[in-house]
């Protein structure tokens, strides 16, 4: 994907009210990457697929992030008619890709290379951002099988690896949920936080105890395991590659995560890493550093071999 780094995707609606109003993240700018076909084209309903190897490929977890951005632009500049259509559209599309398992719901994915996943593996992010984007389309809309199925999307995440399901515990009795399910676990950080947003939507709209205490897991994981993703010039992307984020990866993902969880919070941690993270950002050495490791790392990882 071809990314432009002037995009700035930052905080959102930061709110615990019932009424779920925009996203935590302000996702409106990363409509530049749809609208630009670095992310694909649009089929005649204003859905978003990708073009591989002279193939249509509609992927889940963008149509999902698609919708949530016409959401986006309908709370903040007023409804619009081809907005709504589009918002429409992808959702009954993700009504017609969702599949039962269980008391739960699921959207299965095609193959992944890089982290080795056969077709029909499931992310706990799309589990998480799908509830997130049910949840305002129930509210904004009435439909009663939305919220239902937000409430299937996050009861999925009660199973385990073990069952099929997406559900971790650590070693040292944390407990995660994997936007990659992996052996051994590869604990990608954005992906988990996304997830816990869909766990406080949930939470926000229905009062639900359960959705409150995964929430609430969530967060104590983060405060203990945050570390594992920072370096002293940059932060990684998950614990299994340990792979450096990119520079707008930093910019408009990890960095606004922090700020989000801060304010959300009120824990220290978060901007402690918001500051830590932002720093490094604004640093060319840094970004030099980084540069070079990314010619340095697998290097390294092929004579440790």
């Amino acid at each position: 994907m071809k990314v432009n780094n002037d995009i700035h995707l930052g905080c959102g609606n930061i709110s615990l009210d019932k009424e779920l109003g925009g996203y935590y993240q302000d996702l409106r700018e990363a409509i530049y990457h749809f609208d630009n076909n670095s992310l694909g084209r649009f089929d005649d309903k204003g859905i978003p697929y990708l073009v591989e190897k002279e193939r249509d490929v509609y992927s889940i977890v963008y149509v999902i992030q698609y919708a949530l951005i016409q959401y986006e632009f309908m709370v903040y500049e007023g409804e619009s008619a081809e907005r709504l259509e589009i918002f429409k559209n992808c959702i009954s599309w993700l009504d017609e890709k969702a599949e039962n398992f269980k008391d739960a719901v699921v959207w299965r994915s095609a193959k992944n290379i890089q982290y080795d996943l056969d077709e029909g593996w499931v992310s706990s992010m799309y589990q998480g951002q799908a509830a997130s984007l049910y949840l305002r389309a129930y509210q904004l809309l009435g439909n009663e099988t939305y919220l239902e199925t937000a409430e299937k999307a996050i009861a999925f995440l009660q199973y385990d690896y073990s069952e099929g399901g997406v559900k971790r515990v650590d070693e040292n009795g944390f407990t995660w949920f994997e936007e990659y399910p992996t052996d051994p676990p590869s604990y990608v950080l954005n992906g988990f936080i996304y997830t816990l947003f869909g766990m406080l939507d949930l939470y926000r709209v229905t009062g639900s105890e359960n959705a409150k205490a995964l929430y609430d897991e969530c967060i104590n994981t983060l405060e203990n395991n945050l570390h594992q993703y920072h370096r002293w010039y940059w932060s990684v992307y998950d614990q299994k590659k340990e792979q450096l984020v990119s520079y707008y990866y930093q910019k408009n993902v990890h960095i606004p995560l922090m700020e989000i969880l801060s304010k959300l919070t009120k824990k220290p941690i978060f901007a402690t890493y918001h500051s830590k993270w932002k720093r490094q950002l604004s640093s060319p050495l840094n970004r030099m550093i980084v540069q070079l490791m990314y010619r340095i790392q697998p290097r390294l990882k092929r004579l440790r071999k």
